[in-house]
């Protein structure tokens, strides 16, 4: 049985290597903002980037907009591909209730190692406007989806049709799953 955290990594834009870490690790999965559907709306993209400070490491931006808040956000998390090798991956978030995992940290360690306050300044908590333009369109749609959420659009999915969603999306990414 598939679940809807799983078809959310699987279409997100992804390595497998980064995949199959996030499916492995449970506290990662968990503090993964794009697997919490009933609190965040991913935008199904990420962006790359590389800090002056540990140029070695690919940092990959992860979106979301946060539709349970009086006023909702966009928020940006980031995970590390350390050394660009696809083998260690880190995800640096706010996770209240802590995380018992290595490849789990605090945001503010993230800025710690890569900003220097310097860089990613004011990053993880961002206003449309400071999306990436390749991004807007996916922030307004998120927006728009967030209405419909909130008045109670959302049906259960039964396991029946979660499966079904997983082999189709097999077959647009060409998974022989």
């Amino acid at each position: 049985m598939v679940t809807i955290e799983e078809l959310i990594i699987e279409t997100m834009p992804f390595s497998e290597a980064l995949k199959d870490q996030i499916k492995k690790d449970t506290e990662f999965l968990k503090a993964l903002k794009i697997t919490n559907y009933k609190r965040f709306i991913s935008l199904g993209a990420v962006s790359l980037s590389y800090s002056p400070i540990a140029i070695e490491d690919e940092i990959i931006g992860v979106y979301t907009f946060v539709y349970k808040l009086k006023i909702p956000k966009f928020k940006q998390d980031f995970i590390v591909n350390k050394g660009k090798k696809d083998i260690n991956f880190i995800l640096y978030t706010r996770f209240p209730e802590g995380s018992k995992s290595k490849k789990v940290k605090d945001i503010n360690e993230f800025y710690t190692i890569y900003s220097k306050d310097i860089y990613y300044v004011n990053t993880h908590h961002i206003k449309y406007e400071e999306l990436p333009n390749s991004l807007k369109q996916r922030g307004l749609e998120a927006i728009k989806l967030a209405e419909k959420l909130k008045s109670g659009y959302l049906a259960p999915l039964k396991n029946a049709e979660l499966n079904k969603f997983e082999q189709e999306i097999n077959v647009i990414l060409g998974n022989n799953k």
